[in-house]
Order: structure tokens, then C-alpha cells, then sequence
């Protein structure tokens, strides 16, 4: 009969193999992606905001009680944002939250939440940074992003940071997006002077001799890199992303 040791020895090595596969498998991902930024970069021009248009406030244990004040009075009177999250190059956990404030004056607020660096939850600085959560997730707000939030945010809702599910109206434009681009996309020579020979268009009407689109399958996901790359024929560096 094998022993429990030679059974655990086992175990452990089967362990190991999976989590040096999986980050084998990161890494592999990681270097296409950065092969794809790179050529992305040399064939398109950049997709740049200009910087007086925002302000970049990086939220953690350090930062001051007057500038979290600040944040909350602007989202105070601010019902639109969009939302982002990145996970940690190492770890693969969830690290960052991203908030973009959609204000209707400029500048807009990009508050960095930088989870792995928050300050301990009985602290005043901890409830002011809950409080602004609570703004931004109010009722009546609605919050734009790009893939499901409540997957992304799922695993730090045990921090009590925020109270989830969110009361504000959260909009994933990932899934909305390709329904949009399909119906957006001009007619083609080919098939426009079918169409204006007809009597009736549909409201669904677009061209259907091309597929211009960098996805196979009708189901796959859009990544927003791409979505800018080919509406507004923009790069989106993604370089300085966590996530692997």
C-alpha cells in the first residue's frame, strides 16, 4: 500500500505542474500581447486625451483626508463615470480599481484604487474612501464599462469597500458593442446599390459581403484595443496594463 507521504509528495508535484503550467500559459499570453501592442503602435496613430482635461489622484493609505474631501464633493455632483479594474502582473489577483468621472465641466476626476495599499478598515481615511464608493455606486448613477463589473469586482467584495450589487445603472458596452458596430457599418459597393434599390431598409440594415472584424467567431469578446482600432482606425496603448 503506497504511503500517506508518498501520496502528498504526489499531490505536491501534480500542484506544482498546474501552477507552473498556468504561468507558462501567462507568460506565453503576456509576450503576445506585447508583440500585438508593438505592432498596433507602428501602423497606428496614438489615441491621446489631452491632460488638462483630467486630473489623476492615486487613492491608498497615504493619501490625504482633504484630497479624498475633494473627490467626494466632486462625485457628489457627478452621475456618469466609467469603471476599470486590473489584476497584478505577479499574482494575478485583482489590485487596481480605475474610475473615470464623466462630469458635465471639465476636468474629470481618474481615481486609481490601489486595493493591495488601502489603509486599515477602522481608520477615518478607510469610512471617507467607503463614502465615496457609496457615491459613485448611488441610485441614479450610471456607470459605463467594458465587461461585466460584477465579475471583475467580485473578489474584493469581502473588504467592505463598496456594497454590492451596485445601485447605479451599470452598463457593459463590451457586450452592447458588436450589435452597434454591425449596425454602424457602411454599405460596401457591392451590396449599396442593392440596398437603394429597395423600397424598405431595416433599421438592422448593414453590409453583409465583409466581415471587417478581427474575430472569428460571432461570440468572442471585443477587446476595447480593438474596438478603438477599428472605429476610429486608433491605437489604445495597452503597455503599462497589470494584467497578464
Amino acid at each position: 500500500m503506497p504511503s500517506h507521504t508518498s501520496s502528498s509528495s504526489y499531490t505536491s508535484k501534480n500542484s506544482n505542474s498546474d501552477s507552473g503550467g498556468k504561468s507558462q500559459n501567462r507568460h506565453r499570453r503576456h509576450v503576445r500581447l506585447e508583440e500585438q501592442n508593438n505592432h498596433y503602435r507602428r501602423n497606428y496613430r496614438p489615441f491621446t486625451i489631452p491632460s488638462s482635461f483630467y486630473n489623476i489622484v492615486h487613492v491608498h493609505r497615504f493619501t490625504s483626508i482633504d484630497t479624498i474631501s475633494t473627490l467626494i464633493n466632486h462625485f457628489e455632483s457627478c452621475y456618469r463615470y466609467s469603471i476599470d479594474t486590473e489584476s497584478d502582473r505577479l499574482t494575478n489577483e485583482l489590485s487596481l480599481i480605475q474610475v473615470h468621472s464623466i462630469p458635465q465641466h471639465l476636468p474629470s476626476f481618474i481615481v486609481l484604487v490601489e486595493l493591495n495599499h488601502l489603509p486599515a478598515s477602522d481608520t477615518v481615511l478607510f469610512e471617507k474612501i467607503k463614502l465615496l464608493f457609496c457615491f459613485l455606486f448611488r441610485l441614479g448613477n450610471i456607470i459605463f464599462s467594458w465587461g461585466s463589473m460584477h465579475t471583475e469586482l467580485a473578489p474584493v467584495i469581502h473588504i467592505n469597500l463598496f456594497t454590492w450589487p451596485s445601485l447605479a445603472l451599470v452598463i457593459n458596452l463590451q457586450d452592447a458593442f458588436p450589435g452597434w458596430y454591425s449596425r454602424a457599418q457602411p454599405f460596401c459597393k457591392v451590396c449599396r446599390p442593392v440596398q437603394l434599390s429597395t423600397t424598405f431598409m431595416s433599421s438592422n440594415s448593414s453590409c453583409t459581403c465583409s466581415n471587417n472584424s478581427p474575430y472569428v467567431n460571432q461570440g468572442e469578446k471585443w477587446s476595447l484595443q480593438n474596438a478603438i482600432r477599428y472605429t476610429a482606425n486608433l491605437f489604445l496603448d495597452k503597455s503599462a496594463t497589470r494584467r497578464t
